[in-house]
């Protein structure tokens, strides 16, 4: 099958980037709650600060070694 995402695929996969927690939940984060939701979580999250790409690629989503901390940061911008 072509997907257009990865979080479009069914698989639990950690391959390429997705072996990087940032982009792993990112992914896992979409495919839970949809893109739609990820977007407005970023936006609402940028609104207070929190950004993407601080220094070079790495930004304030980068310090995390767990996925569903990540996610939860994602989702409230609360660590």
């Amino acid at each position: 099958m072509n997907y257009g995402h990865c979080y479009e695929c069914e698989s639990d996969c950690r391959n390429g980037l997705l072996q990087k927690i940032k982009p792993y939940g990112f992914t896992l984060f979409a495919k839970r709650y949809g893109e739609d939701r990820l977007l407005d979580c970023l936006e609402k999250n940028e609104k207070k600060g929190i950004v993407y790409h601080r220094v070079g690629i790495n930004g304030d989503y980068d310090d995390f070694n767990d996925v569903e901390k990540l996610i939860h940061f994602i989702k409230t911008g609360e660590r």
